[in-house]
């Protein structure tokens, strides 16, 4: 019970420690993370093939070489193939958003007039009228010092590009010399700990090597499926901006629980503005039966059952990571969670007298 004890105060203590130095170190973190978790998803997708490679004879500096040239030769000849289509979308996309939001406020002041409600949109949102309005308002002398004040904080921007662009820099560079040096890293990290821990930090690392690994190349399979799969069966029942739909269905499948309804939602409304209920109705049948097929097939095939997390601890992770970093936090939510949830089964199983006690 002493030795029960005193674990207990010190996971208190090292849990207390690690949030005071979370928020002490947030901002050096911010600039870190997201750059080291790129290359970490890098290392996750690629190190397969180069160990693939390494075990049949090529050095891992040559590995490491050839899978960022097999990447970069998938990645141009996906970006050959759809920029040109994704490219004249967009393009009308743009030169159509004038009409899509007066066909928008027309369906919303029908729908609204049919159920009795007397409030209305105003109909005037064409293109010649922002137009004019913008020109009104830049003409005013007081609005002119706004928008400076405005441009003023364009810098900020400015710096969060700068950061992006590093981060897509920075990353592929510290996954390369992290591919070549993997079981040099892996030895040294082994090495340091005491030799009559190594043999559990073995099997440690193999479950979350098998979680967290398995995750990531699972739900980047499961999302260009996803992407795929509703992009062609938007394409066959003649939605408009069919492309789009499909790709921003594929990045936001990597979203747990949320992503998944995000394309469907703008599919829907696309559907909507631009030919009426008889297609929107076939769009939320495609990404029904896309979504089902994830769900029922590729994702239990895929992914498997190596993130056991309950869907309450998935929707937490989701609020706590988005608050926190937004987007990038959401993304990287599930396999940290993930890999946590794998620490924490190992200590209460080997470290908890009453648990391991059941257990056996």
């Amino acid at each position: 019970m002493q030795r029960a004890h005193t674990a207990v105060w010190l996971a208190v203590g090292g849990l207390v420690l690690t949030v005071g130095l979370f928020f002490l170190l947030r901002r050096p973190l911010g600039v870190l993370l997201p750059p080291l978790l790129l290359a970490m998803l890098i290392v996750y997708i690629l190190n397969p093939l180069v160990t693939w490679l390494e075990r049949r004879g090529t050095p891992r500096w040559a590995g490491a070489g050839i899978a960022y040239l097999v990447f970069a030769l998938v990645l141009g000849v996906l970006i050959a193939v759809l920029s040109p289509l994704l490219a004249a979308q967009i393009g009308n996309f743009v030169d159509e958003l004038p009409e899509l939001g007066n066909r928008m406020v027309t369906g919303v002041n029908d729908l609204a007039a049919r159920l009795g409600i007397t409030a209305r949109i105003s109909e005037s949102l064409s293109g010649e009228r922002i137009g004019d309005e913008i020109q009104r308002f830049l003409s005013d002398a007081d609005n002119r010092v706004a928008v400076l004040a405005l441009v003023g904080g364009i810098s900020g921007v400015a710096l969060g590009l700068l950061h992006l662009l590093v981060i897509f820099i920075a990353g592929p560079f510290i996954a390369f010399y992290t591919l070549v040096d993997l079981p040099r890293l892996q030895h040294w990290c082994r090495s340091a700990l005491p030799p009559r821990h190594r043999a559990e930090a073995d099997v440690v690392a193999r479950k979350l090597g098998m979680v967290v690994g398995g995750y990531v190349r699972g739900q980047i399979l499961v999302a260009t499926f996803v992407g795929l799969g509703t992009s062609l069966g938007l394409w066959a029942i003649g939605l408009r901006f069919w492309l789009l739909v499909g790709i921003l269905a594929g990045v936001t499948n990597l979203v747990p629980l949320v992503g998944p309804f995000v394309g469907g939602l703008v599919g829907v409304i696309i559907a909507l503005i631009t030919d009426g209920p008889a297609l929107a109705l076939l769009v939320v049948v495609v990404v029904t039966a896309v979504q089902q097929l994830d769900g029922h097939v590729l994702s239990p095939l895929v992914v498997g059952r190596n993130v056991q997390l309950h869907p309450l601890m998935v929707l937490l992770a989701l609020l706590v990571a988005g608050t926190l970093f937004g987007i990038f936090g959401m993304l990287v939510a599930i396999p940290l969670v993930a890999a946590g949830n794998v620490l924490a089964a190992h200590f209460w199983r080997t470290r908890v007298p009453w648990a391991s006690a059941s257990t056996g």
